[in-house]
């Protein structure tokens, strides 16, 4: 009995550690819905039916809310005409019988309003450039770009764009954006991956356009120039938006790999990207210009591979592009994949715990039907997708990232006359913000609510929420404000008033003080909730980031998008019913780890160098990594040490060879790197090899002996060769190179290929040495050693377990390690008694083998 109950209770913590990490508080997820696609409007909208299509909409953002989505990319352009009442474009003729004509619905208006009712933010989809297919101009309305502009266009077998290269067609661009936002109360604004032709686009096609850029002094190539054209279109959309309606977020849904080129990502000053960049040169779409400009806020790569493909690489590598520039990433993902080979129900669950674990903050996925509509089996039991999302990853409802780059415009206190009447919560409205709503069972103490995740319940824009039945009895509720850059202030509890929270108090570090970059902020107040804000400026008018913490310290490595510098931060705290108070301002320089000695690019070091790198905070853990690619992939040492100095063994460099090192700092969770630091090795010319195993001529080797040489400082390898004869024809010889440091191959038994010594047979054996000379790439080499003849029989000498040809108390030693699990002598070896098991009997039948 008391075993069950243990079970049962290990069985309940199990459960709610698998929620809480199912429960994210802050997490984009969302779903592409057009009418292109056959999303909504499913069809042409008309007196006739556009009641049934505004009673679809609703039960589809019905479905979205059911799920805990929170954010829609709703498509209103999708080829120069509109889904909403345009300035400058026809109605679309994806709603409409004939492009031009007067839907019976503004789709947009009413999406947006049903959207914010359900508390769903509505993002516009647009296609900036996008025109017409192949073997298609339009031309049903008067404002037909063929019509009015045909001068802009700019067709290609494919399909027909608007030329990105002339400036009236980006201020065109600019304008349509303009419209949209300032009609509609929309969250945001997307572009999808449509730039230049897709399928290419001839040089010779816009050559007037860049001949005359040239001709008033341009020097950028044609493709650069391209490129250039689309970036300056993202940034004016950006600028226009900033100026209009700044809370409006800004993003680019562009193909999933980016910066595939080593030459672009050093450029950047990134790794290069798993997989093929097609966008680059096809399309003129370089999304790392965006990310690295800051003129998008979020960036959604389309990453349609599962995780048997490369979803894993790619989408841990744009987590890394989000944190290094301090921009949000929502990993794009088709839903038309489902069904397939390696496309099950667990399949969408995996890749959104690798898009988190990767550092990224949400979904979309495309399109809404398929999210939808599709089906799994899991156990047995039949699963809609968007259902085994939520019982598995969206467990709870979740607040869409606040762009960290941003600063509050206004800090709000709490919300006033909060109360509920009846079943319905209601509150003095804010003008320009939305609202979360929080359900707080009974049990849980004031004390202890801090607006986690799992006592979210929705969020709504007009100042009251209709309580579900299932909340009616045992819980209390308490509403926070939500600005429009999605920044939360202090919770109230409904039929409660609030005071102002203590105002916090720094405490470390101290104020001007110089700290390495794993050190922590901390302060103290009776808040429980805290936001922290740094600048770039003692005035705290050029925000860098903020971060929302539920603890009163905060790693410096967690803040986005921060180098070493000086900086300035303030921290505001606030809890339940206690508004918001903010500190006096402080000011820290924060330095990066960086590699002392040797110096960056020293020459002549020694083989042995001792390795030292600034100290970061008590208590960091030390990786030392030694490459010989700049990339520092595929180290040839790595040591881990809680020492800020490190000395390299003997026989682990080559001399004349240039290294790169690197350390990586981790203090708990938090991590800092040095920059890569480079030296290159003395000039070393090492001695021919001289035969460990064989050790003389003529001896016997046996199956688990091995090929050895005294080990010899300064090789950058070892070449061992062996062969029947001894003139060592290329045909028949077996071959291998020995990377710095080993001196001895696998054991003969174990040998593969062209010449591996066969059983009974006679066979010779020579060496020598590579080596490297400082400021060359040209190899060098040794003389060959002195040419050593052995036998060779396959069957291994009993009791010879460390492979040396000799049985003796050593082979005691390599037998005990073997039992101590230090060693991986091969069983068979090792069961010196025959008994098919290797433990201490073995050691005592050795021993009487030794004895005699």
């Amino acid at each position: 009995m008391k075993s069950l109950l243990k079970f049962i209770i290990l069985a309940a913590l199990l459960l709610g550690v698998a929620q809480a990490s199912a429960q994210v508080k802050r997490e984009q997820r969302s779903v592409w819905m057009s009418a292109y696609v056959n999303d909504w409007p499913s069809s042409k909208i008309t007196e006739s039916n556009v009641n049934t299509l505004k009673t679809s909409c609703q039960k589809m953002l019905d479905t979205l809310a059911a799920n805990n989505m929170n954010a829609v990319y709703f498509h209103v352009r999708a080829m120069c005409d509109a889904m909403y009442k345009s300035a400058y474009e026809p109605w679309s003729s994806y709603i409409v019988a004939k492009r031009g004509d007067v839907p019976a619905l503004d789709p947009l208006e009413w999406i947006v309003q049903e959207a914010h009712k359900r508390g769903i933010e509505l993002y516009a989809w647009v296609n900036p450039y996008r025109y017409a297919p192949s073997g298609s101009s339009w031309g049903q309305s008067e404002l037909d770009y063929i019509h009015t502009h045909p001068e802009w266009l700019l067709t290609t077998d494919y399909e027909t764009v608007l030329n990105p290269g002339i400036p009236e067609v980006r201020q065109r661009v600019v304008d349509v954006c303009r419209d949209i936002i300032m009609k509609y109360d929309v969250d945001g604004l997307v572009f999808d991956d449509y730039f230049y032709n897709q399928g290419g686009c001839d040089f010779s096609l816009d050559a007037d356009l860049y001949n005359d850029y040239k001709a008033k002094g341009g020097t950028l190539t044609q493709g650069d120039w391209r490129r250039e054209n689309v970036n300056q279109m993202v940034a004016d959309v950006n600028a226009m938006i900033r100026a209009t309606k700044p809370w409006v977020r800004f993003g680019i849904g562009p193909a999933g790999v980016a910066c595939s080129s080593p030459e672009v990502a050093k450029k950047y000053g990134v790794d290069p990207s798993p997989g093929t960049d097609w966008q680059y040169n096809q399309i003129y779409s370089d999304p790392m210009a965006w990310v690295t400009r800051g003129t998008i806020d979020f960036i959604s790569p389309q990453v349609y591979w599962n995780t048997a493909g490369n979803f894993d690489e790619v989408t841990q590598w744009w987590g890394k592009i989000g944190k290094k520039f301090n921009r949000h990433v929502y990993i794009s993902q088709t839903c038309s994949s489902f069904g397939k080979d390696g496309w099950d129900l667990n399949e969408f669950t995996n890749q959104v715990q690798v898009m988190r674990d990767a550092g990224n903050l949400g979904m979309v996925y495309f399109k809404y039907t398929t999210w939808r509509n599709n089906n799994g089996v899991i156990d047995g039991k039949t699963w809609a997708l968007r259902r085994w999302l939520k019982h598995e990853m969206f467990t709870t409802p979740a607040l869409c990232p606040s762009p960290s780059w941003t600063v509050a415009p206004i800090q709000y206190g709490t919300v006033t006359n909060c109360r509920r009447e009846g079943d319905v919560l209601r509150w003095d409205a804010v003008e320009n913000v939305r609202y979360a709503i929080y359900a707080i069972p009974d049990a849980v103490a004031d004390a202890d609510f801090h607006c986690q995740a799992q006592y979210l319940l929705g969020f709504t824009y007009p100042n009251e929420y209709a309580i579900k039945a299932a909340y009616a009895q045992g819980y209390r509720f308490a509403v926070t404000i939500l600005d429009r850059w999605e920044h939360e202030f202090a919770p109230v509890l409904a039929g409660s008033e609030s005071r102002p929270a203590d105002k916090p108090v720094i405490t470390a570090p101290a104020d001007g003080a110089t700290v390495p970059m794993l050190s922590r902020l901390a302060w103290r107040t009776n808040g429980t909730l805290h936001t922290v804000e740094v600048f770039a400026d003692a005035d705290c008018q050029q925000p860098v980031a903020h971060v929302e913490v539920g603890d009163t310290t905060l790693s410096i490595t967690d803040i986005p998008g921060l180098k070493p510098g000086t900086y300035y931060w303030r921290v505001s705290s606030r809890g339940l019913n206690l508004s918001s108070t903010t500190s006096d301002v402080r000011s820290f320089t924060c330095e990066k780890m960086r590699i002392t000695s040797p110096a960056q690019g020293a020459a002549s070091v020694l083989l042995t160098p001792e390795i030292t790198w600034s100290k970061a905070a008590e208590g960091t853990v030390y990786t030392l990594n030694i490459s010989s690619k700049e990339s520092m992939a595929s180290p040839e040492y790595v040591v881990e040490t809680n020492q800020v100095t490190h000395r390299i063994p003997k026989f682990k460099l080559a001399g004349g060879t240039t290294y790169y090192a690197q350390v990586v700092a981790r203090l708990g969770e938090a991590v800092d790197q040095s920059e890569v630091s480079s030296f290159t090795t003395l000039n070393v010319v090492p001695a021919v090899p001289v035969f460990v195993s064989p050790a003389a001529d003529g001896v016997t080797l046996r199956g688990n002996n091995v090929i050895s040489v005294e080990p010899e400082e300064g090789a950058q390898s070892l070449r061992l060769e062996i062969c029947n004869s001894n003139t060592f024809p290329a045909r028949s010889t077996w071959k291998a190179t020995l990377d710095e440091g080993v001196f001895a191959s696998v054991p003969i038994a174990e040998m593969t290929g062209t010449g591996k010594p066969v059983d009974g047979k006679a066979y010779y054996v020579r060496a020598r040495y590579a080596y490297g000379t400082a400021g060359s790439t040209t190899v060098n080499y040794t003389d060959y050693s002195p040419v050593l003849k052995f036998n060779y029989v396959a069957a291994p000498l009993v009791g010879d377990v460390n492979g040396d040809g000799a049985v003796n108390v050593s082979d005691v030693t390599a037998l005990i390690n073997k039992i101590l699990g230090t060693s991986d002598y091969p069983d068979a070896i090792c069961d010196i008694n025959a008994d098919g098991v290797v433990n201490v009997s073995d050691v005592t039948a050795l021993i009487n083998l030794i004895l005699g």
